[in-house]
Parts: structure tokens; sequence; C-alpha cells
């Protein structure tokens, strides 16, 4: 656990990065769009980059030494499905007769890696019904396509940079982040009665596409002070 803890971690620090690169050119493109700015949805985008972000260095990080890496002779892949429940059914301490088996086969790592893998991609399933309002199919091909683009990063050695993958690519993760998305959509249903409905957000930036606000003051003095600027810069 404390691996999870340490990769979201990194995540915390490196968000405050991407939230300033991604600002600007969304405010810019909701203003085009609706004349104002949703909060709403400024929440809803920053969650969802952190949630990805998240999602990515979990999958990649910690990074060991490539020295070390060049020394494995592990397996590079697994293409046989269903792995984990024969690994499950072999290796994990769980009997059913016997209660006292039961904490340690939730504790043992052939319950809580595919069960983590499961729980990876809910929320990606959540945000693309929430958010995105894609349908079920999508949500199914999405969450395989992230997953694979993931597999195939580590597949690659981090593209490139390891010269052999040290991690394994196992096609159960994919069948496994899969269902997590499909399961996230579902769980979109008893989501979206506690948010505001599209109706009831259009509405609201329909009002305030007609207020100036400080944001517009702001980005009109700035637009006007650098077209200045270039002009003196050309023209002296």
């Amino acid at each position: 656990m404390g691996v999870y803890f340490y990769d979201i971690k990194l995540a915390v620090v490196f968000f405050p990065l991407v939230a300033i690169l991604i600002t600007f050119p969304f405010l810019l493109v909701h203003y085009h769009r609706f004349g104002a700015i949703s909060r709403w949805s400024i929440l809803m985008l920053y969650s969802f980059v952190f949630y990805m972000m998240c999602a990515y260095f979990l999958i990649v990080f910690p990074l060991p030494f490539v020295a070390a890496v060049a020394k494995l002779t592990t397996p590079e892949y697994n293409l046989r499905p269903l792995l984990f429940i024969h690994e499950f059914m072999a290796y994990n301490p769980f009997r059913l007769s016997d209660p006292a088996t039961w904490l340690a086969a939730i504790k043992a790592p052939t319950f809580i890696q595919p069960l983590f893998n499961i729980f990876l991609t809910v929320p990606f399933g959540v945000f693309l019904r929430v958010y995105f309002k894609r349908p079920w199919w999508q949500v199914v091909l999405l969450s395989f396509t992230l997953l694979l683009f993931f597999k195939l990063t580590q597949l690659s050695g981090l593209y490139g940079i390891y010269p052999r993958p040290y991690r394994l690519f196992d096609v159960d993760d994919l069948l496994l982040n899969t269902t997590g998305g499909w399961l996230g959509f579902g769980l979109g249903r008893l989501v979206l009665p506690l948010l505001p409905s599209s109706a009831h957000t259009m509405a609201k930036l329909q009002r305030r596409s007609h207020e100036v606000s400080s944001f517009r003051h702001a980005t009109a003095r700035w637009s006007t002070g650098s077209l200045f600027w270039w002009l003196r810069f050309f023209c002296s």
C-alpha cells in the first residue's frame, strides 16, 4: 500500500503544473462556446486530470534502475486469459469452511492485485458517463484502449528507456481494467441524480454570459497589452 500512496503523492506534486498548462486553453474554449465559465466543468475537468495522472503514475512508478532491469530474467508478458483465477485457487489461503483464513485471503496479493486492477478504472467509467456523456459501449472500448496504452508503455520499457519491460504485460489486467470501466459506467447512474443537470448548467451559463466578469477584464487587458507590445517591438 505504501507504493500506491507514493504514486498518488507524485500526482499531487505534479498536478499544479499540469493545471496551469490546461487552464488558460480550457477557459478560452469555454468562453468561445458559452460566453461564460462553468465552475462545475472546471471542477470536473481538474478532477479528471488528477485521476488520470494518478492512474498513469500507479501503472508506471516506481521506476527501477536501468542496470537492474537489464539483469531481469522474469517473463515479459502473459497472454493466458483468466490466469488470475488459477493463481487465486492455487496460492490464496482462502477456505470457505475456515473463517480464520478469510482475513489472510483478503490481504493476499492474489486477491488485492485483481481488485486493484478493477478499481483503477472505475472512476474512468464514472467520468465518461457523468462528464463526457458517453454510452456504455464507448466506455468499455475507451477503458480497454486506455489500459492497452498503459500496458504497451510498460511493454516498450517506458518508450525505450529500459532494455526490456520492468513490469509484466498481463492480458488479465486488460480484462479486469475494462470490467472496472464498465462497473464505473453503472455506478455513474447512482451519481447522476446528485449532480446538476445539463439544462441547469446551461441556464446558469446563459445568465452569466451577459455579465462582464473580472476574468474578461483581465483577459482584455492582457490581450491589449500583448498586442501593443508586439506593435512597438516590430515598429521600433
